[in-house]
């Protein structure tokens, strides 16, 4: 039997809506996430964040000598939100009270919508342009910064190329192997990441169908876990927390030469991508007299996402 309402949606219908709503988010976050430091933005459309430099200590020599002073170094960057929302209308002879179901196709499509947005919003900040300055005035490319130069150990790029030849990568090897991840920790390791900071990586089905080739990772002499029985990827493997994402796809000679076609797999740490949330999520409920007195459900988001600091992110290239 369909629910008519004369006099506007119950407050139980906008309350159950919502509740459902929040559950289905909390209990199912989007991939992305999980895997940066979320910052609330309160009051307010956009966020300064402050990169302090680091301090060394000089040798004491002597009694009572004059105590040295360090001058800090810091960097200032910004966090801007957009805002993003989408409504839908029930017609008055549909069934309300389907709406408020965990399953329903209402809740279900809201939830992957405001989850889609929020990795697309993440992943986008990997390599995007930076917004830095006191005032934000100066801007930071990735490319200024050795995104695009190839990594052949310390102090060099942030890309390593699909047929890389450094440590014990072969170029021939043009997919994800155990040998580029072995060069992503080597990078971290170079930059001084700290062991307790977790590292994330981001991949196709195809790069997740060539760790399935890998010995090592089907080997259960190389790891606890049965990846062939079960079908699935390995959650923490080689000290990677993996995120298998269609997201990232093939582009168009978009290699660190500009002239292959490659998958861009971002490795980040997961201090050096901040996603700044102004509002998480907000669901309204109302009718719409205009149109047949139906019933509209409305949801807006409004967050942003930055590169806090281009040593805790790199790519590794994969052309097949």
């Amino acid at each position: 039997m369909s629910i008519t309402l004369s006099k506007g949606v119950s407050n139980y219908f906008i309350d159950q809506f919502s509740a459902t709503l929040y559950h289905v988010l909390e209990q199912t976050d989007s991939k992305f996430a999980q895997a940066v430091r979320t910052e609330p933005i309160l009051n307010a459309e956009d966020k300064a964040f402050d990169m302090i430099g680091s301090l060394t200590l000089t040798e004491k020599t002597g009694r009572n000598p004059a105590t040295p002073i360090e001058d800090l170094t810091t960097q200032r960057r910004w966090v801007f939100t957009t805002p993003f929302h989408q409504g839908v209308l029930k017609d008055k002879d549909d069934d309300l009270s389907m709406i408020v179901e965990p399953t329903s196709d209402i809740i279900l499509n809201f939830h992957s919508a405001v989850n889609q947005k929020k990795d697309d919003i993440i992943l986008t900040a990997m390599d995007a342009t930076v917004t830095s300055g006191r005032r934000a005035g100066t801007s930071i490319t990735w490319a200024a910064q050795d995104g695009n130069v190839k990594y052949t150990g310390v102090d060099t790029g942030r890309t390593i190329a699909h047929d890389t030849a450094e440590g014990n990568a072969s170029a021939a090897d043009t997919g994800m192997t155990l040998e580029k991840i072995e060069l992503v920790k080597e990078y971290f390791a170079n930059n001084d990441l700290n062991d307790d900071v977790p590292v994330w990586g981001a991949i196709s089905p195809r790069q997740a169908t060539n760790l399935f080739g890998q010995s090592e990772y089907v080997n259960v002499d190389f790891n606890t876990q049965k990846p062939l029985a079960t079908g699935r990827i390995i959650k923490n493997w080689h000290g990677i927390n993996w995120i298998v994402s269609t997201k990232i796809v093939i582009g168009s000679t978009n290699d660190v030469d500009g002239d292959v076609n490659v998958f861009r797999c971002p490795f980040w740490a997961q201090d050096g991508i901040i996603l700044g949330v102004q509002d998480a999520v907000t669901i309204e409920m109302s009718i719409r007299s205009d149109l047949s007195y139906s019933q509209q459900i409305y949801v807006h988001m409004n967050m942003g996402a930055m590169r806090m600091d281009e040593d805790r992110v790199c790519f590794v290239e994969c052309q097949s």
